[in-house]
């Protein structure tokens, strides 16, 4: 089974968890992480306390929200066990990509679905200005 863990600084991950619930139903492989500059309890520490629960023939899908951002530096050190993939920069078309697949993820599957959330973030205003000087019309 895959498992998937949102992780993000504040409730990005959180909000993300809520909003792919809403498009694609509850799923139980998805859980959020969240961390805040006061937490008691380490970022790693509660991801590793999830990670236990789950099968040793689990795939585990890591999201994190920036690459290079703290909770991205800190998640790579788990890098070392083989079923786990670390993808930073995290958004709603990775999410769903991500959860909609029920087996094991191959790479040539998985760099297809990373490409199709990248292609989802479009400046709206060049897009539109783009058409319409090649239609000649408003839209």
């Amino acid at each position: 089974m895959n498992q998937i863990l949102l992780v993000s600084h504040g409730d990005l991950a959180k909000g993300m968890l809520q909003t792919v619930s809403m498009l694609i139903g509850e799923l139980d492989n998805i859980y959020a992480f969240s961390s805040y500059r006061d937490d008691e309890n380490a970022l790693l520490y509660r991801i590793n306390e999830k990670i236990k629960t789950f099968n040793k023939s689990d795939e585990i899908y890591i999201l994190t929200d920036i690459f290079g951002g703290s909770v991205n530096n800190e998640v790579l050190t788990l890098l070392n066990q083989p079923n786990i993939t670390l993808i930073a920069g995290m958004n709603l078309g990775l999410v769903v990509g991500i959860a909609t697949q029920a087996d094991k993820i191959n790479e040539s599957e998985l760099d297809r679905i990373i490409q199709e959330s990248q292609q989802g973030i479009i400046n709206c205003n060049a897009f539109l200005a783009k058409e319409m000087n090649k239609e000649g019309d408003d839209l």
